[in-house]
């Protein structure tokens, strides 16, 4: 294993012997990331210890938060799995059924102008979706299934979906549509139907392109805080199997506390441990995309 990753990294090391101006300009911005990256995962580990210290396990395993007494991380790490997982079953078939019909059925015209639709709505702000969801979603939410309030987990998954579903979908589109056309005249000259080809050819061979939207579309509803403080409550409790309960997320959790605890000692450690608790979700969930990414391309 050892003599694999050596030889890898001498590998890429490689490449850099024969660098021009450009390359090395584009080397020292990497590098530059990587140092970030990695700066700011020392700073919240480093930040970390002193709840880590006071609490050990439980920190990651209690579920009460009562500041200056205990700090419990489980209730804002079941929120952030249960939303982020409801966003993305709601979403992954109406984007993979939009990106199939925008790529395969639209007139190149028509496509181009749905395209722009849906990446200007890919880019507007978190806040934007926010205020939305708090006039509209959690009052529609309230009175369709007749909760007290509209302020639940549930909610925040309905939004989150609504947030990620242009990136999704536009990015799914993209890898759908760069399949090379020789794969579909194949199939259909083998007399696939219009709608096989799209199922069973060029969906395969877009897997990996569409697994990295996905990741990137699980990566903002991980970390969205505005928008998902407004509309999931403020209750920190384990939901168990109920998604119409109001509840915390990691990133809101962060959002309503962090200034009120800026050097305070215990409290602000334990939100940096939350902040690394996050880093480390999104990091691992990336790790298993390249792994994907890596199989099927085998």
């Amino acid at each position: 294993m050892k003599v694999v990753l050596k030889n890898d990294f001498r590998r890429g090391l490689s490449g850099t012997l024969n660098l021009d101006l450009v390359g090395w300009v584009c080397a020292v911005m990497n590098l530059i990331f990587l140092i970030c990256a990695v700066g700011l995962g020392v700073f919240l580990l480093v930040e970390s210890v002193p709840v880590v210290r006071s609490e050990g396990l439980g920190f990651w395993l209690g579920e009460n938060w009562w500041v200056g007494e205990t700090f419990g991380a489980l209730p804002m790490i079941c929120g952030s799995l249960i939303v982020t997982g409801l966003a993305v079953s709601l979403v992954l078939p109406v984007a993979l059924s939009g990106a199939l019909f925008t790529s395969e059925y639209l007139v190149p015209s028509f496509r181009r102008r749905v395209k722009g639709v849906m990446e200007l709505l890919a880019g507007v702000p978190g806040i934007i979706y926010g205020l939305l969801g708090v006039s509209f979603l959690t009052v529609g939410i309230k009175d369709v299934l007749n909760l007290l309030d509209g302020n639940t987990l549930f909610t925040a998954g309905c939004l989150l979906a609504i947030m990620i579903l242009p990136t999704v979908l536009t990015l799914s589109e993209d890898a759908l549509h760069s399949v090379p056309a020789e794969f579909r005249e194949a199939a259909e000259g083998l007399g696939l139907t219009k709608l096989q080809t799209a199922w069973r050819v060029v969906l395969p061979q877009s897997l990996p392109g569409i697994a990295g939207a996905i990741l990137l579309g699980v990566g903002r509803a991980m970390g969205e805080t505005i928008a998902v403080m407004l509309v999931i409550g403020s209750l920190d409790r384990v939901p168990g199997f109920n998604l119409f309960v109001s509840g915390q997320t990691i990133p809101s959790k962060l959002g309503r506390e962090a200034a009120e605890a800026l050097g305070s000692g215990l409290h602000w450690s334990a939100l940096m441990g939350l902040g690394l608790t996050l880093f480390l979700m999104v990091a691992i969930l990336t790790f298993c995309g390249n792994i994907f990414s890596r199989w099927r391309s085998r």
